[in-house]
């Protein structure tokens, strides 16, 4: 695939907002705080496993079960901690979606006024011609229409004035109502672009509030996040020091589960390194017609990007230009391309030819391109063989 070629994949993920709002916000709503003590509580619990398995394994006489007991109840905790983040994506993409179609009926509507003000006009110029025409004929009392069409720069006073005038002709009278009839069609279309508008800055405002709400406690729940992901880590060391056999179990398990269709199997590492939040929207309509081609990982601005295998970067831009903003592709070694958009800023060692290996840092988290005044997000596509993109939320929730 050509750098050209990956430079045309960009998504158009929906973007109509200005540059600000990720990250750097905070908030202490009651949700929060209930959200914030629940993992807490969770925290806690999974620290008492670990101290006190030694006392509980020594008892039942059965080290490797505790340990691996332990292991699956933090990755428990963490599995709720995720799926609880996972709620406010998939909140925030029916919104959009609900808003890129109310910006269609919007603009739908504008472009009927703007047909109707032309057909207006015509009507308009039309009856202005037929006045010019009847004051030099002679055959109706000029004064009279001169005095109506000067007096008042007003169309529909025009109309209402000259119709009551009792020696119009016939001829006349269909040139008044034509002009009549554009009037009314206006006023109607006026009328249903307002309510249109109402419901679009109603729908805007509930948008930009779920953006906020789910930036803050996003925000909010690093320090969860990260404590939750050094005891799973934690834990996963102890379990495999114990028990060899038993981490070859897990990771047996765990190749089995990537089997699954649509998951893309050998290794992969998850893409953004923090508290992050998706759901499944690919195909998801965006404004203009357009359907979502990848999957929306939210996170905060400044959250690392990293490679998700081990390959090359075959394409990058680190100017904010095009839909996708600032993007690395990186071709990996397994055949497959990645694409990742909307960064903050690319790692300065990153360049066309750089050689990387899973897991290493490539960027960080933004909201450039058309994805500007929304939440940050890292916009994540996979493309096997390099070739068209596939749904990548099979392979994401497999190895998240």
């Amino acid at each position: 695939m050509s750098t050209s070629q990956k430079m045309g994949a960009q998504v158009t993920d929906g973007g109509r907002r200005g540059r600000r709002g990720c990250g750097g916000r905070r908030g202490t709503d009651r949700g929060s705080a209930r959200h914030r003590h629940a993992l807490s509580v969770g925290v806690t619990l999974v620290l008492l496993f670990a101290l006190f398995s030694p006392l509980v394994s020594a008892a039942s006489g059965s080290p490797l079960s505790q340990a691996q007991k332990d292991l699956n109840s933090a990755r428990a905790a963490l599995s709720r901690f995720q799926d609880s983040m996972n709620v406010l994506a998939a909140k925030y993409g029916t919104a959009e979606a609900r808003q890129a179609s109310l910006d269609d009926a919007v603009a739908a509507a504008q472009k009927d006024i703007a047909k109707s003000e032309k057909d207006l006009a015509a009507s308009q110029q039309r009856l202005a011609d037929r006045l010019v025409n009847i004051y030099k004929d002679g055959r109706s009392p000029t004064s009279m229409y001169l005095d109506v069409l000067f007096t008042d720069a007003d169309i529909t006073t025009v109309v209402q004035r000259l119709s009551l005038l009792s020696k119009v002709a016939g001829q006349d009278q269909v040139v008044f109502a034509q002009v009549q009839k554009h009037l009314d069609r206006r006023k109607v279309l006026q009328q249903d672009l307002a309510k249109k508008e109402k419901v679009q800055s109603e729908q805007l405002t509930a948008l930009k509030s779920l953006q906020a709400d789910m930036e803050t406690k996003m925000n909010a729940a690093s320090g969860q996040y990260k404590a939750l992901k050094a005891t799973v880590a934690a834990l996963k060391a102890a379990a495999a020091r114990e028990a060899a056999a038993a981490a070859a179990a897990a990771a047996a398990a765990k190749q089995a589960a990537k089997t699954k269709p649509g998951v893309q199997p050998g290794s992969f590492v998850f893409p953004v390194d923090g508290p992050h939040s998706y759901a499944d929207t690919w195909g998801a309509p965006r404004s203009g017609g357009r359907v979502h081609k990848g999957c929306d990982i939210m996170a905060a601005r400044g959250t690392p990007v990293v490679a998700c295998v081990t390959g090359t970067i075959t394409s990058l831009s680190r100017a904010d230009v095009g839909l996708g903003g600032l993007y690395v592709w990186l071709s990996g070694n397994n055949g497959t391309g990645y694409y990742g958009c909307h960064l903050e800023s690319i790692v300065s060692s990153i360049h066309v030819g750089s050689h990387v290996v899973a897991g290493q840092a490539l960027g960080y988290v933004g909201n450039t391109g058309n994805a500007a005044g929304g939440p940050c997000h890292l916009h994540f596509e996979i493309h096997p063989g390099e070739g068209g993109a596939v749904d990548p939320y099979p392979t994401l929730r497999a190895n998240d």
